[in-house]
């Protein structure tokens, strides 16, 4: 890979005295590009390889195998003072997360910006930079050995282009957000972005990780509820995958059929002998738990999926949606996402009599921030209008 590639100066971060140097000159920065390169194939977490940083002057590739105390590095991600530029950020925070005990304040993910500029929705960054900035990303480094060090040549130059190039796009990014007016736009959703995952680690919510989970009454539900929060623990506590724990589908089936002794868990498949033997014990008595709550305590069934009245009714929404992203030059799923459709329609079914007020009431309740203000009108004269044309989205019966 050509060095002729970066343009910046590359700095190799391996000590703490270094770092904490680098961070107090950060501190004054109004922005910075951030990436992470890191392993994670046979554990839970991920295994930090390397921490990339550019501050418009050059690139720093910050080693987090040397470098024992990375606190400084910490301070700066919680500065909100900072604009913190990453792409497709999801993995990256979780890497910030377990290395570092923290999650960025004021982010700017690149790949919502670029949805909102008109770019594609969920846009990779080799294509980004390529529209962008009419340049090249070469791809072979991506799947490489982050752990090795020394790192190669080809590593340096590809980690140090990402957050290199990263910088420059940010620029017109914002420039193109500012005459579409829609800046404010990005700076929600990447907030929302932060609340969504801080949600999504919350080990109580394990079991809406399994798929078909709502075809379960209430009280195998409160099982699988124990199971899955079980199995969370256990690949923290081992640092392993999930299904090295236990499968998904094995999670289901077993709060569906509710063994009640050890040796049934044979006819289960993906449960092990070896799986047997030491976790055997407590699948069953978690299944017991679930079974034994209280009437009271029992969770509400999972929402199912959309009856054929109510998905025809969803995609007339999402048609409606479509079209108006379409004449914007916005990405439709940048708008709304299936997710979205469902739950309006799921609301809608509620309503006896569909009125002005109702629906507002509705939208107002599904349609987060800037997303009420740019298509409330729009979707509550597409729903009034089909609700008088009597195709309310009635479920089947």
């Amino acid at each position: 890979m050509s060095a002729e590639l970066v343009n910046q100066p590359i700095h190799w971060v391996d000590n703490a005295t270094q770092l904490q140097t680098y961070c107090k000159q950060w501190q004054a920065c109004k922005l910075l590009a951030v990436d992470t390169e890191f392993m994670r194939s046979q554990t839970y977490y991920p295994i930090a390889g390397l921490l990339q940083v550019n501050d418009g002057q050059a690139n720093y590739l910050i080693d987090p195998l040397a470098i024992e105390d990375c606190s400084a590095f910490a301070e700066i991600l919680l500065n909100p003072n900072i604009v913190k530029v990453l792409h497709s950020c999801s993995e990256d925070l979780e890497v910030f997360q377990y290395l570092l005990g923290v999650i960025p304040k004021n982010l700017f993910d690149t790949q919502i910006a670029a949805a909102a500029a008109g770019y594609g929705f969920s846009v990779g960054f080799a294509n980004l930079v390529a529209a962008v900035l009419d340049k090249q990303l070469p791809k072979g480094e991506t799947r490489s050995d982050w752990l090795q060090r020394p790192l190669s040549e080809a590593q340096v130059i590809y980690a140090s282009i990402d957050v290199e190039y990263l910088y420059q796009l940010v620029s017109h990014l914002i420039l193109k957000l500012k005459n579409l007016g829609r800046v404010s736009w990005v700076v929600d959703d990447c907030e929302q972005t932060l609340l969504a995952y801080a949600e999504n680690q919350n080990i109580e919510q394990s079991h809406l990780r399994v798929k078909q989970a709502w075809r379960l009454k209430p009280r195998n539900l409160a099982a699988l509820m124990k199971l899955a929060k079980w199995r969370e623990q256990i690949a923290q506590q081992r640092d392993v995958p999930r299904n090295r724990v236990i499968k998904e589908h094995s999670l289901l089936d077993i709060a569906q059929m509710a063994p009640e002794h050890v040796g049934e868990l044979r006819k289960f498949d993906g449960i092990s002998e070896r799986m047997i033997r030491s976790d055997g014990e407590k699948i069953i008595e978690l299944v017991e738990e679930g079974l034994s709550i209280e009437e009271w305590d029992l969770p509400d069934p999972l929402p199912r999926p959309l009856s054929s009245a109510e998905n025809n009714w969803s995609k007339k929404l999402r048609g409606v949606v479509v079209a108006f992203a379409e004449a914007e030059n916005i990405a439709p799923e940048l708008l709304l996402k299936k997710r979205d459709y469902e739950a309006l329609t799921r609301a809608l079914v509620k309503i006896d009599n569909p009125s002005t007020s109702a629906v507002d009431g509705v939208l107002k309740a599904n349609l987060i921030g800037w997303r009420y203000d740019l298509l409330a009108e729009l979707l509550a004269q597409a729903i009034l209008n089909q609700t008088t044309d009597s195709a309310s989205p009635e479920a089947d019966s």
